[in-house]
């Protein structure tokens, strides 16, 4: 045989087995390397595979976006919204092969300014309890039900649902004012988190009715009266004086029986560290800014400006 002709075939089956080392370098990173760490995985509703491929990525948890999406969409393999454990363990099909099974717990975000009524409804909603159970078991709780992003197992109790929401409460309030949030603070914090549309306005909203309070003024707080009628809809002028309810403070001196929702952190310290610039009067603008006044005629006059 000719010499050139044994090398020639020397060099094609060198060749062909560097591409073949290569493709199987290939597969085994994409497909069976094990990820690097263990993580909590949320794949979020509506979310694109694509998406879950780049998060993936970037938590180090795959080498390939690219390999990921083309196995999913090749094996027709639908991801599960939720959360998902992903262990170190895993390679990138046993992590699809996670992500297809349905979650064991779900995400859940509370929005700031919820009421006990609208966390109950939400609760249900992601079908964690049925309508109506947390509003039962929680109706002193008013306030201490913290408006977070939280993790529950989908076989959790309500009652422990109510209780991570009440910890997480005293968790997240445990360095203000040395752990001590007292009930009216709370209920100043939870009017404040109604009415404030910017950061910037929280705290001097919180003056206002604290103002008041030492004066011995009407706090006049329309949040008051929607939270009393069951609903955030805009009240009517009738409702100021027709409205029979301890939460009419158009009607009634001092602080309402309860919090009318639960607040978030910053207007909670807004109501702990209020700014009394003398101002006694404010309303919202249509851009969402409070405008502030000290007397009632300076009020009135703005409100026509």
């Amino acid at each position: 045989m000719n010499r050139h002709i044994i090398i020639k075939k020397y060099i094609l089956f060198g060749i062909i087995f560097f591409v073949f080392i290569l493709l199987l370098s290939i597969i085994w990173v994409n497909f069976f390397k094990k990820a690097d760490k263990d993580v909590t995985f949320t794949v979020q509703q509506g979310e694109s595979t694509r998406e879950v491929a780049k998060n993936l990525h970037e938590k180090k948890m795959i080498f390939s976006p690219l390999a990921f999406s083309l196995y999913v969409y090749s094996r027709h393999i639908l991801l599960q919204p939720g959360i998902h454990d992903l262990s170190a363990s895993m390679n990138m099909i046993k992590i699809i092969n996670t992500l297809h099974s349905e979650s064991s717990s779900q995400s859940v975000t509370i929005p700031e300014g919820y009421r006990l009524t609208q966390i109950d409804e939400l609760l249900s909603e992601k079908k964690l309890i049925q309508s109506g159970e947390l509003t039962k078991i929680s109706s002193a709780d008013e306030g201490y039900l913290f408006p977070d992003t939280y993790s529950f197992q989908k076989n959790v109790t309500v009652s422990e649902m109510r209780q991570v929401m009440l910890d997480n409460f005293n968790k997240k309030t445990t360095s203000l004012n040395g752990g001590k949030v007292t009930k009216n603070v709370l209920i100043i914090a939870s009017i404040v988190e109604r009415e404030a549309k910017f950061d910037e306005d929280r705290a001097r909203i919180a003056g206002v009715y604290w103002s008041r309070l030492d004066i011995g003024m009407k706090l006049e707080a329309d949040p008051t009266i929607q939270y009393g009628k069951g609903s955030w809809d805009p009240i009517t002028v009738s409702d100021y004086k027709n409205f029979q309810s301890p939460y009419n403070t158009y009607l009634h001196v001092g602080l309402p029986p309860t919090p009318i929702c639960n607040p978030g952190l910053k207007s909670i310290e807004a109501a702990l560290l209020p700014v009394k610039d003398g101002s006694l009067f404010f309303f919202t603008q249509s851009d969402g800014r409070a405008v502030f006044s000290k007397t009632l005629a300076e009020h009135e006059l703005k409100l026509k400006n």
